[in-house]
């Protein structure tokens, strides 16, 4: 697939934009368009999947025109970044159920307890349907096209985690852009060590799966897992 998009960027017009239509388009982007789903959110719900699969499309746009941006990379040794990644997720996993037990027990493995099928429904397609648009646009995208603005460092980091938690405050409670913040400085310095969007999907399916198990899912319900249960229902 990554060779394909090679041979098309090939034939395109490639330009890397100066740090001011950089710095207006993450605005609008990371700052702008999230205002717009929380107002959304709050005047009547939204349209989760198109607009996250118009993102996922305007931005793959983008990419295709500056040379700054790889799809392919080169791909890493996985076992040593595998088991860290898997040591992360079963410490997530164990912080997951305490919190879930301190904020509200009856909400502890609801989800696979009173509704397995859509449960197994969502373990299988979440990382499909929600992950990899999510990591295409916050990893391989903005980690590869903003560092005129933010460097390659830490700030880069920062700057990703912080906007990512932001594009998740439409769920309208605090916890959402809390852990999201959290995941996104994992998910961030994942791919800054591995350049691997396999391994930062990876990871951020384990959390979510996770939190869709141990019952904090519901405070991210009314992105894909309500779209999900509305595929069944």
């Amino acid at each position: 697939m990554s060779a394909a998009f090679d041979v098309l960027r090939a034939r395109l017009p490639r330009h890397s934009p100066g740090r001011v239509f950089l710095a207006a388009e993450c605005l609008l982007l990371f700052g702008v368009i999230p205002a717009g789903l929380i107002f959304l959110q709050l005047h009547g719900g939204l349209p989760f999947f198109p607009i996250l699969l118009g993102m996922t499309g305007l931005t793959f746009l983008l990419a295709l025109f500056d040379p700054r941006i790889r799809f392919r990379q080169s791909t890493p040794p996985l076992r040593p970044h595998l088991k860290r990644i898997l040591l992360r997720a079963a410490a997530a996993g164990l912080l997951l159920i305490l919190l879930t037990r301190l904020m509200d027990p009856g909400l502890l493995f609801r989800l696979p307890r009173e509704r397995t099928g859509l449960w197994l429904l969502i373990l299988l397609l979440y990382p499909l349907l929600s992950v990899l648009p999510q990591h295409f646009i916050f990893r391989t995208f903005f980690l590869q096209r903003y560092p005129p603005l933010f460097g390659n460092g830490r700030g880069l980091i920062a700057a990703n985690a912080l906007l990512f938690s932001w594009a998740h405050a439409f769920f309208l409670n605090p916890l959402a852009p809390l852990l999201t913040l959290i995941a996104g400085l994992l998910f961030a310095g994942t791919w800054q060590q591995t350049r691997s969007l396999r391994l930062t999907c990876l990871e951020h399916a384990l959390y979510g799966q996770l939190l869709f198990t141990s019952g904090l899912g519901w405070f991210f319900y009314n992105g894909s897992a309500q779209a999900v249960q509305t595929l069944i229902d």
